[in-house]
């Protein structure tokens, strides 16, 4: 099952490849660093930091995937920021952080450099 959707990207490009590959780069080489900023927070328990974090990769990630990943950075994000569900959250962050390593092979497979 692919987690990630180009519908959005199609849309915004008016399928212009190299334009797409272009976000799509842009993408990959900023998502690691705020991802592993994401963990470090929910590792140190800093749930206001981590769901600045996850606010962060939500527009990027709405744009590259499909409704599941929305729907879980969503809940990082609001959780987080309310202090709400926090026993929950280090493992919503460890499956979300997994995902998004399937998510980012997706778009190396896509395009490849």
């Amino acid at each position: 099952m692919s987690l990630v959707s180009f519908a959005y990207l199609e849309e915004i490009s008016g399928g212009d490849k190299d334009f797409q590959k272009e976000i799509v780069n842009t993408f990959l080489e900023e998502i690691n660093p705020d991802l592993s900023a994401l963990q470090q927070h929910a590792d140190a328990g800093n749930w206001i930091e981590m769901g600045k974090m996850a606010h962060k990769v939500k527009a990027p990630i709405g744009m590259l995937c499909g409704e599941e990943m929305k729907d879980k950075v969503l809940f990082l994000e609001k959780n987080a920021k309310a202090m709400t569900s926090t026993d929950q959250l280090p493992a919503k962050v460890t499956e979300f952080l997994s995902m998004m390593q399937q998510v980012i092979a997706e778009l190396k497979a896509a395009f490849p450099a």
